[in-house]
């Protein structure tokens, strides 16, 4: 009699078990990791620039395990869940606009032909270190979106809401002046944002936004406060790989 109940007590705890451990993707309509890189180069110590050799260790393994990198009209497709996701999808984004997303990202990328995403800061175009036009044409020729990251880089909060206005749609104007070709999604400078941003950008009809919030980009994240993954140029290389498959936005 003690065993039946025993038996029983294990199914029933297997049954509640088995409603409540559902995967951890199943709580999104769709999730998709988006990295965030800054300046490929050489800078010992500084969090925000990676190696070359490490950047192309990182687009070696995404090509070895099938990864399908992104644009940003795909990955609109899919986060909206029009249409079914590709065999791992990622999204590569470029925050600022350095030099050397051209000089030294781009080859890399065209290597395995995949596209990425810029956010631009507009200001800082054709200053030492950073992107010229013709370089940024270049980019956006060889299958790179390009979007507004404001025109000085500042943080967006401290401004007044008119100043926000400016620093948003001023980068994106141009950007749209230079490329002829929309420019509708954002990135915030250093990650910062208030009430007053997202009423801009709503306004505007920005239809995405992408924060420094760690984890996954997913469906059930409001579309202007999207997550990503920032890569860390201090951070091991396995820690790189586990932010990229597991999901730590839950």
């Amino acid at each position: 009699m003690n065993l039946w109940k025993n038996k029983k007590a294990l199914l029933l705890a297997g049954i509640l078990l088995a409603c409540f451990a559902t995967p951890a993707k199943a709580k999104h309509g769709a999730a998709i990791p988006v990295l965030n890189y800054h300046s490929i180069g050489v800078d010992p110590g500084n969090t925000y620039v990676l190696h070359p050799d490490t950047f192309a260790r990182q687009m070696d393994y995404l090509a070895a395990h099938h990864y399908t990198p992104m644009t940003l009209a795909e990955f609109a497709t899919v986060i909206q869940q029009d249409q079914p996701s590709p065999t791992h999808p990622v999204l590569l984004t470029f925050d600022d606009g350095y030099a050397n997303n051209a000089e030294v990202a781009l080859p890399i990328l065209q290597k395995y032909k995949f596209p990425a995403t810029l956010y631009l800061s507009t200001g800082l175009v054709g200053t030492p270190g950073y992107l010229t036009w013709p370089q940024i044409h270049e980019l956006s020729a060889a299958g790179w979106d390009i979007a507004s990251h404001t025109v000085t880089h500042p943080h967006l909060p401290k401004l007044s809401k008119k100043a926000q206005r400016e620093e948003i749609l001023a980068a994106r104007a141009k950007i749209e002046q230079e490329l002829g070709k929309p420019a509708n999604t954002f990135a915030y400078p250093y990650g910062d944002y208030n009430r007053k941003t997202l009423r801009i950008l709503k306004k505007a009809h920005f239809s995405y936004a992408f924060t420094t919030h760690a984890g996954w980009a997913s469906s059930d994240q409001p579309p202007l406060e999207l997550h990503r993954i920032v890569v860390d140029s201090q951070k091991p290389f396995e820690e790189w790989v586990q932010q990229l498959t597991e999901d730590t936005s839950k």
